[in-house]
């Protein structure tokens, strides 16, 4: 048997006895912590006594007559007292009314919460500081009320602080003037407060704060509440009012009046956006006269009535008869117009919830951020239909300068767009009215109009500015079903599509983003949203961040939130640096995800969390990982500085990312094809463009034209992945106010954990540690350089028997480059095995070995 077996069998033997022993001695502290806990049943009714007292005690207080008979009264007349507790309660309640006055009420209260701290088995001990800061409390009391004059109850003079309250008021105003004097017990009754309930003052505001939202909630739901009726009401009766136009416009159009026929008329299908008419709405008073008009205005809240979607006309001499349940007063159709629906614009509820559908309000030690951080969103907009039927009228008739003929079918307002749909008659070639588009917009007098295909339809959207644009609210989006709803950690809230629905896409199936605008589109202020976003519905630990912001005044408002992994990078070469460690990152938890078996990530965490991951022998049971979102607002800079390093490290992570939880998002506002290059957009299948300068930049970053004509301030254009139909969207508005506010409430309640390796490169590592002086051991590899921290990884790797990346990584702070360069070292040196699989590697020599080395340097 070899020395170094023997020492290895008596240490085991060793830890053997002190393990038993520690057992033991956790054993017999459980034991008597379970026999200190174990409630007794004196507590218990010393308990029940106390709160009984204190009942029978504020009875008394409660009904206190001055004329009942007492030791104070003994000349009244009345022979039976009125105290509810009878003579005995009379006199208890005249002397504590004669001392202490109306602050005898604090007695009975004090005395029933002892009893039920006893019954709750609270250790005596804590209630040390709650007798104390109750004590005091009723001193402050007392001395206050001894401020008032004397009141009359029963006809009899009462002083409300009693003859105590009477002494230390003059006692302490003696001193102190007034004023002074209720400062001071201000000062006091604060103290004792906080000495009572053992609470931090942070808490305090805390609490407070939270009261305020739930109390602001509870206001601002009543009022939507009151204000989504009102609307509901108006709206009800303006509905009313179209439909009773409407019906009695096509009974006037009839030629004349026809007996009432046996049969039903089927409805005919010529026409499919008349309706047909209703008799009981035909009845309701006289039949005012309207003109008819060019374009008959319709809307789909009709729908919602109990009246039939189509109007159909069969040939008079083929009657149809039909199910005498839907029997209508037939009506002949009137003249042939070109009819147009108005539709009306998507507005997003009102969520006056309190917290999200995907969290609860506080999680441990988190508090998610609330919705009333933002601004509301602005009263909704009112649809002139006369404009919108008129704008409609002009499109087709400067169409129809052009030999494009067609009908205008329907209006859909939009919170900045109005989309017409227009279908072409048979001949008419679509590229032939995307061709027209300046020429319409001459006609209208628009900024830009946007022609492209209506999906699920044979018609063509033109989508045209409105006159005033609705200011749409991160408050409003965040509010909406689409985003509450959601579980995931990476929802990105973009905006509004152009009928006024809100557009929310997630990160995590993306998986990045690529987003792209000039100068004055609102690509600033839509990246803001998507990291608010993701700071409105994530924890620290759930996601990290790293900000790249070459131009060092966009993200520097996030500076030192708790999500960040390292400060906001402003110079280049450290960026560089950080997308070389998020590439490592990505190398590692993939090759952590194959030892285990797992395929992404979110399988991983699950398992991870609910502790059905077994440790790897020699390894530390693995924890829950993080999702990564790296963050570059101006890529154009890196790719100036760093071109080489940044475009491989960013093709890497789009290619593989993905399934361990590491996910970009670029912007840039010069979307050129020496900035995303080919090997970067071929792997960012999703992209958003807001306006871009020329027809260049779009076709690079969409792939298609159209982002050049947008109308800025957060207009845009968004191509999901799997698809190549673009979606028009218009990001929210936040303002920098908003943001602050957001970030004060996340720095409260934690500072980041930095990893400052992440931003450093190999070579500067082992600069930093050259100070440290030389190695002892063996610092040369094979060629392969020196390490000044190679003796120190040596020696901890021998001494506690685990040789991995990850291990080294947490034991002594180095990244993830430097830490397998140094186990390749010793792998090398053969003091670690080669690397096979998910096993852990094996070391090669004794523990012992370094106290060999040792010896022989000596």
């Amino acid at each position: 048997m070899t020395r170094a077996t023997k020492d290895l069998d008596n240490e085991t033997g060793e830890a053997t006895e002190s393990l038993k022993e520690h057992r033991k001695t956790v054993r017999r502290r459980k034991a008597k912590k379970e026999r200190n806990q174990d409630p007794s049943i004196w507590r218990d009714g010393v308990g029940f006594v106390a709160i009984l007292i204190g009942i029978a005690w504020l009875l008394t207080l409660i009904s206190y007559d001055p004329n009942d008979p007492s030791f104070l009264q003994e000349g009244t007349s009345k022979h039976i007292p009125d105290n509810l507790i009878g003579r005995v309660g009379a006199n208890v309640a005249a002397f504590c009314y004669q001392l202490v006055g109306f602050g005898s009420f604090m007695f009975p209260l004090t005395a029933m919460y002892l009893g039920s701290l006893c019954i709750r088995s609270r250790k005596v001990e804590d209630w040390f500081f709650q007798i104390v800061g109750s004590g005091t409390i009723l001193f402050v009391v007392q001395t206050f009320l001894g401020s008032f004059s004397p009141i009359l109850i029963e006809g009899a003079s009462t002083m409300p602080g009693g003859l105590v309250g009477v002494e230390m008021w003059h006692f302490f105003s003696g001193y102190l003037n007034p004023f002074g004097t209720y400062l001071f017990l201000f000062g006091t009754a604060s103290l004792a407060f906080l000495v009572a309930t053992q609470l931090r003052l942070q808490d305090i505001g805390m609490r407070l704060l939270q009261g305020f939202w739930r109390l602001q909630g509870f206001l601002g739901g009543l009022a939507e509440m009151a204000r989504a009726l009102w609307e509901g009401y108006r709206e009800k009766q303006s509905r009313q009012r179209i439909i009773r136009r409407e019906l009695k416009k096509m009974a006037a159009n009839e030629p004349e009046p026809e007996p009432e026929p046996q049969h039903e008329l089927a409805p005919e299908r010529e026409d499919p956006m008349l309706l047909a008419a209703d008799p009981d709405l035909l009845r309701d008073g006289p039949e005012p006269e309207y003109d008819d008009a060019d374009i008959e205005v319709r809307s789909q809240d009709l729908d919602a009535l109990a009246l039939d979607e189509q109007f159909e006309e069969m040939p008079e001499s083929e009657p149809a008869a039909v199910d005498p349940s839907h029997q209508v007063t037939p009506t002949k159709k009137p003249k042939q117009t070109d009819g147009i629906v108005v539709n009306p614009m998507k507005q997003t509820p009102g969520n006056t919830q309190e917290s999200f559908q995907f969290v609860q309000e506080i999680e441990g030690d988190w508090v998610y951020p609330n919705s009333y951080f933002f601004n509301k969103a602005n009263a909704d907009m009112r649809i002139d239909e006369a404009e919108l039927v008129a704008k409609a009228k002009a499109l087709e008739e400067k169409l129809a300068e052009f030999s494009v003929t067609g009908q205008m079918k329907e209006i859909h307002p939009g919170p900045v767009v109005t989309t017409y749909e227009f279908r072409p008659d048979a001949g008419i070639k679509y590229s032939k009215i995307v061709n027209l588009s300046d020429d319409l917009c001459l006609a209208l007098g628009a900024e830009s109009i946007r022609i492209d295909r209506m999906p699920g339809r044979s018609s063509i959207g033109m989508e045209v500015p409105n006159d005033k644009r609705e200011l749409i609210t991160f408050r409003e989006m965040i509010e909406s079903d689409t985003f509450s709803k959601s579980k995931s950690k990476l929802l990105l809230s973009l905006g509004k599509t152009i009928d006024g629905t809100p557009f929310c896409a997630d990160l995590a199936k993306m998986p990045h983003l690529l987003i792209a605008g000039q100068t004055g589109s609102g690509k600033s202020v839509g990246i803001n949203a998507m990291i608010c976003s993701i700071l409105m519905r994530a924890k620290p630990d759930e996601v990290k961040l790293i900000m790249i912001d070459p131009k060092m005044v966009e993200m520097g408002i996030y500076a030192d939130i708790p999500h960040l992994l390292t400060p906001v990078v402003i110079d280049p070469n450290e960026a560089a640096n950080a997308l070389k460690w998020a590439v490592g990152e990505m190398e590692r938890r993939y090759k952590l995800l194959a030892g285990y078996k797992f395929r992404n990530l979110e399988l991983f965490n699950k398992a991870a969390q609910a502790g059905e991951i077994e440790a790897i022998e020699g390894a530390d049971p693995p924890s829950v990982l993080p999702l990564i979102v790296v963050l570059i607002d101006e890529l154009a800079d890196l790719m100036m500085v760093a071109r080489g390093e940044v475009e491989e490290s960013i093709a890497r992570l789009a290619q593989k990312s993905r399934a361990i939880g590491i996910h970009l998002v670029l912007a840039t506002q010069r979307p050129s094809v020496d900035i995303i290059t080919g090997v970067i957009k071929s792997n960012l299948p999703s992209r958003l463009s807001y306006r871009v300068a020329q027809r260049n930049d779009s076709r690079i970053i969409l792939d298609t034209n159209g982002a050049e004509s947008l109308l800025g301030k957060g207009d845009g254009l968004f191509l999901g992945p799997g698809t190549a139909r673009l979606v028009r969207i218009h990001a929210p508005y936040i303002s920098e106010t908003e943001v602050l506010d957001l970030v004060r409430f996340l720095k409260n309640q934690g500072t980041p954990i930095y990893n400052h390796q992440i931003l450093k490169s190999v070579e500067q590592e082992q600069e930093a540690d050259a100070s440290d002086g030389k190695a002892k051991g063996r610092g040369k590899s094979k060629g392969k350089g020196t390490d000044e921290m190679y003796d120190k990884a040596a020696r901890l790797v021998v001494r506690s028997g685990q040789a991995s990346v990850s291990y080294l990584q947490r034991k002594l702070g180095l990244g993830y480059a430097r830490a397998a360069k140094l186990v390749d070292m010793m792998e090398d040196d053969g003091i670690v095995g080669p690397n096979v699989g998910s096993k852990a590697r094996d070391i090669l020599v004794p523990s012992d070995y370094f106290d060999g080395v040792d010896s022989q340097a000596r």
